[in-house]
């Protein structure tokens, strides 16, 4: 298993692609076209507005910081109420999707995946100390230390921290929370067969 920790240094900050506001993006794997087969980043969110459109991405998207947000398309879908922290909500980026803010600015984190690419499962974790989680890794998964401090793999996590866990077989990898508290997020990407990994 290849283990690569990232922190603050590494992380990109990156304007809305409608301009109305910025995006802290953490880790893509890039495309041969100039995008991404998938993006992973932290949105901050102070106006209500439109959110960009990304053609053939699918997004899921949870809140984490802040009174939360309603989301509504330009399609069939319902409106959607995020106001519970750590909680992902799926849908399409070519859907026109407008945010209005609950109470004031927000926080939230961002997975896009390219459809034709493979798929993403998000998960998220409120943990305390001594607490550990084993998970599978095969091929590629993706540690997210929102805050708090963790181990996994001989790699100590500090709040903020990006861990890439790559393996060409299916593992499994321990990680333990050593802080009183943590807020942990888990990323597992798969490519479709035929697909770059």
């Amino acid at each position: 298993m290849r283990l690569t920790l990232l922190g603050p240094t590494d992380y990109k900050h990156m304007p809305w692609k409608n301009g109305g506001g910025s995006t802290l993006e953490l880790l893509q794997d890039p495309a041969p076209d100039g995008g991404f087969n998938w993006r992973l980043s932290i949105a901050d969110v102070a106006t209500p507005g439109p959110f960009s459109t990304f053609e053939g991405i699918d997004r899921q998207i949870m809140l984490v910081g802040g009174n939360g947000m309603v989301l509504s398309f330009d399609n069939a879908a319902p409106p959607v109420v995020i106001a519970k922290p750590l909680r992902p909500q799926a849908f399409k980026g070519e859907w026109r999707t407008d945010c209005r803010l609950i109470d004031g600015a927000i926080q939230d984190f961002n997975v896009m995946v390219r459809r034709a690419w493979g798929m993403a499962a998000v998960n998220a974790f409120d943990l305390v100390k001594d607490q550990r989680l084993t998970l599978a890794v095969a091929p590629l998964t993706i540690l997210h230390l929102l805050d708090g401090t963790a181990e996994c793999g001989g790699e100590n996590l500090q709040d903020g921290n990006t861990l890439r866990l790559d393996s060409d077989r299916t593992e499994t990898v321990a990680i333990a929370i050593t802080s009183a508290k943590a807020r942990l997020i888990v990323i597992s990407l798969k490519a479709h067969e035929g697909s770059a990994p």
